[in-house]
């Protein structure tokens, strides 16, 4: 769930509850970091579905009801108390989204639009104000109660034509953040305002200083030249995600060979991935290599996350730390 939706209930003064997972142990249906914002008549995200979800809600209305404006967390055992057979637990934080909120919801919006990790501090019933944010490496020493991990992950895509459309329909229902990046006003009004954040540019390859490190990027436009010189601004950074282009394997070495040519090293070509989407299935239907290219991000940053947790260990005490899901 993308902070928009946070900040629409905020601007709306829509009071709300925002339903986080802070911890799962055994076999749950989201793992910690997914969220859900309900409202008295309407929510949006999920937290898994199935009885859980219903009693989250029902919680969370509760609390709307009764104008408890004090962040709490609850226990749930996945057994036959919930009609659901999964066999582990579910820690549930449930935050209010209302005027006290503004200060930690702005700064969440900041932290997906900029990247890198954040960590939500939340006092436990303690009444409203409780619950602010600080950088992820000061998660130990924030001395709360509740540690919540909120590493957004960021997608630039350059390019608004058949694939970059579908890229952006298909990406639109996972957890990320878009950016897309074109010359055409046309084509990037297609996009849905609350989920994609579009850049006009006539010359593309000047935004690539704008994205923020860690962000996957995708390169698809409708010109080889333009391609070209994104790919060498992308290339020239170290502190990206995946850098892929889509194109056959004659374009990959012929673009290979021009960054060579240009003095371009090794290693920052190596970063290059091309073609992207169709290889694994052989469709080359928008659609389907919108599938193949955000299956494949999916596998990259479950790889880079499982290695940062291992570089990272256990969570300090037990605590709750997870990333968001949004």
């Amino acid at each position: 769930m993308r902070m928009r939706t946070l900040l629409d209930a905020l601007d709306g003064a829509t009071p709300a509850v925002w339903v986080l997972v802070a911890a799962v142990r055994g076999s749950a249906p989201r793992d910690p970091g997914a969220g859900m914002l309900v409202t008295a008549d309407r929510t949006a995200g999920t937290i898994g579905g199935g009885h859980l979800e219903w009693k989250a809600i029902e919680l969370a209305r509760a609390r709307l009801r009764s104008g408890e404006r004090s962040a709490t967390q609850r226990h749930f055992p996945l057994g036959p108390a919930l009609g659901q057979c999964c066999g582990g637990a579910v820690d549930l934080l449930f935050l209010p989204i209302d005027a006290a909120a503004r200060g930690w919801v702005d700064a969440l919006a900041r932290a997906e639009a900029a990247g890198g990790a954040v960590c939500l501090a939340t006092a436990l019933d303690a009444g409203p104000g409780h619950t602010r944010v600080v950088p992820a490496a000061q998660a130990v020493a924030a001395g709360v109660l509740t540690r919540h991990v909120f590493d957004p992950w960021p997608i630039w895509i350059f390019g608004a034509g058949h694939l970059g459309a579908a890229l952006v329909q298909v990406l639109g229902a996972l957890p990320c953040a878009i950016t897309w990046v074109d010359a055409r006003a046309d084509l990037l009004a297609r996009a849905p305002a609350a989920d994609v954040a579009v850049r006009q540019a006539e010359q593309p390859a000047d935004e690539v200083g704008d994205i923020p490190a860690g962000a996957d990027v995708l390169v698809l436009t409708h010109s080889h030249a333009l391609d070209f010189a994104i790919v060498r601004a992308l290339v020239a950074r170290d502190d990206l995600g995946m850098i892929g282009m889509v194109g056959s394997d004659t374009k990959a070495a012929l673009f290979r060979r021009r960054l060579a040519d240009r003095g371009v090293s090794a290693p920052a070509i190596a970063r290059l991935v091309c073609p992207i989407g169709a290889k694994a299935h052989g469709d080359k239907h928008p659609g389907a290599i919108a599938v193949g290219v955000a299956a494949d991000l999916l596998a990259r940053r479950a790889a880079r996350r499982a290695q940062t947790d291992g570089a990272r260990g256990a969570a300090p005490d037990g605590a709750a730390c997870a990333e968001a899901a949004r």
